[in-house]
């Protein structure tokens, strides 16, 4: 691996530490306030910050082979593009809740073109989060508790944003963060170790 790709490797690996905890902190204020203004802006974060964690995850199992990770990787980030795109819907949503215009509100809600294009291809975010747990596991970069964690967390993200549950909200936000801060450790390793070949080549 060249420095470029040791450079990448790390800066996915933050970001796959660092992508869950202001979805976290987001969930938390959605619970105790509402659907807000800041909750919008958290989530954004969060989506923005999943893509090179999910380039990431995709690398450490491609480059052990396997090809279903390829998959996993494509639907996870198309689903975190929508994710991130949906939080202007959402800001709107907000903008106009505080503005006091309800029936506008529900007027978006009520939009089949918004819902579908918006909130229905969001789930491609967890379904490919629970492809790369499979495929991570089966290329021997997580164990077995971790994927089981990644792919739990996946299957509660819309248990919470579309079911309501808070179990789904808080508990597999948890989840979420103990997966890819392992994945992100993983990519931070393989980017130090990586560095230190390419510095003793050098010398």
């Amino acid at each position: 691996m060249n420095d470029a790709g040791r450079i990448l490797t790390r800066a996915a690996g933050f970001c796959s530490v660092l992508a869950p905890l202001p979805l976290l902190a987001g969930d938390i204020m959605l619970i105790t306030g509402g659907l807000g203004f800041g909750w919008t802006i958290a989530l954004w974060v969060t989506f923005v910050l999943f893509v090179p964690a999910i380039f990431g995850a995709t690398y450490l199992a491609v480059s052990r082979g396997s090809r279903l990770a390829l998959v996993g990787g494509a639907s996870a980030y198309f689903g975190a593009m929508a994710g991130a795109s949906m939080q202007v819907l959402f800001r709107v949503w907000a903008v106009l809740t505080e503005a006091g215009s309800p029936q506008a509100v529900e007027t978006l809600r009520g939009s089949m073109k918004l819902v579908a294009t918006t909130q229905m291809i969001g789930l491609f975010f967890p379904t490919g989060l629970i492809i790369l747990a499979i495929s991570l596991y089966r290329a021997r970069v997580l164990g077995g508790a971790v994927a089981i964690a990644l792919a739990a967390g996946a299957v509660l993200f819309p248990l919470g944003r579309v079911a309501g549950l808070l179990v789904g909200f808080i508990g597999g936000d948890l989840l979420l963060i103990t997966a890819f801060g392992v994945i992100g450790l993983r990519l931070l390793a393989e980017g130090a170790g990586a560095g230190a070949q390419s510095a003793h080549v050098r010398a």
